[in-house]
């Protein structure tokens, strides 16, 4: 779809990728040479995100898995590198794909084989602090440090074998679960709220308009940290849980209108939306980002998967509580005949 202009608008959409199959890689055909200024813009990301007050707000299972993963700084790693450091811990393996977007039925089915793909895909200098889409620093730097933690694999066990047996509506659904909890969730950690998801991690402007809206609820008496913050979270959820939903549906009206499509947009077009329900930008709804808890009929109802904005994040009071809900849901059907 595009604009008069002939612009290219977002629906919500996953636009389909027109892959010659005949480039893709194979098992024995992984690495890649990277340039002196692929290596420059690595060296850069991880630099930028590599800091103590950045990592503190990261949940402690992926600064473990950060450790054992043992990247270099300074340079894109192997694929065997990966390998070595993944595989012999919870018997994932790591390939590379040509695929930047693709519809999920493709990654779900490697997802059933314990193959994670990575892309061959780096983003560029002038998207150092976000990128659209996601790329190979986003893919390494932040999932594989928690697959190399046997927790980690067991929630990304969960999800292949209840795509393949679900029906076109479920399968809407277990993509929004996968993208609200490992690429975009929050979990509870000594009382306070730690980013977990990996399109947080890797995204320096996300991670830090995430962990300004933790110090925020604060400041603004959202939230007693001295208090149990998680309780706090959910009561203020079921007190706007109407405004909560009809924000939600005003953002699915206005994707299907193509007017969420590029990160500058984004907030700009949410606050608008807010002054025409007529929700004042205070308590939950004063930040850039919303915390709600994690609520399979919330996620539900959130647009399909898009890259460049994020209305909401929901929070887990422990990952024990992330498997409680995801098995409520994919369980029943993984185990159909």
């Amino acid at each position: 779809m595009t604009t008069k202009t002939g612009a290219p608008i977002y629906t919500g959409e996953i636009a389909q990728q027109q892959v010659d199959l005949s480039k893709e890689y194979s098992r024995e055909n992984q690495e890649l040479v990277f340039s002196a200024e692929q290596h420059g813009i690595w060296a850069e990301l991880f630099a930028g995100i590599h800091q103590p007050y950045l990592l503190d707000h990261i949940c402690r299972e992926y600064r473990t898995g950060l450790k054992l993963l043992a990247l270099d700084p300074l340079h894109i790693p192997t694929v065997a590198h990966l390998n070595e450091h993944i595989t012999p811990r919870t018997g994932w393996r790591i390939e590379r794909t040509v695929v930047r977007y693709t519809v999920a039925d493709d990654w779900y089915k490697k997802f059933a084989q314990r193959i994670f793909l990575i892309t061959d895909y780096l983003r560029t200098r002038d998207q150092l602090d976000f990128t659209p889409e996601p790329d190979m620093f986003h893919d390494i730097f932040g999932h594989l440090p928690f697959l190399t933690q046997e927790f980690y694999a067991r929630i990304e066990d969960k999800f292949a074998p209840a795509y393949m047996k679900a029906t076109t509506d479920e399968r809407e659904v277990i993509k929004r679960l996968a993208w609200y909890s490992t690429e975009f969730g929050v979990v509870m950690e000594d009382n306070h709220f730690k980013v977990f998801g990996a399109g947080t991690i890797s995204g320096r402007k996300e991670l830090t308009h995430t962990i300004m809206e933790f110090y925020r609820l604060g400041r603004d008496n959202v939230i007693d940290y001295r208090k149990n913050a998680f309780d706090q979270l959910k009561r203020q959820f079921e007190i706007n849980r109407k405004d909560l939903h009809r924000v939600i549906d005003g953002i699915n009206e206005l994707h299907q209108q193509g007017q969420m499509s590029s990160e500058d947009k984004g907030w700009n077009v949410v606050i608008s939306l807010y002054e025409k329900l007529g929700i004042a930008r205070d308590g939950i709804f004063g930040g850039e980002v919303i915390l709600a808890p994690f609520e399979v009929e919330t996620i539900a109802k959130i647009p399909k998967t898009v890259y460049a904005f994020n209305p909401m994040f929901f929070v887990c009071e422990s990952l024990e509580k992330m498997d409680e809900h995801l098995d409520s849901y994919l369980k029943p059907i993984s185990s159909r005949q």
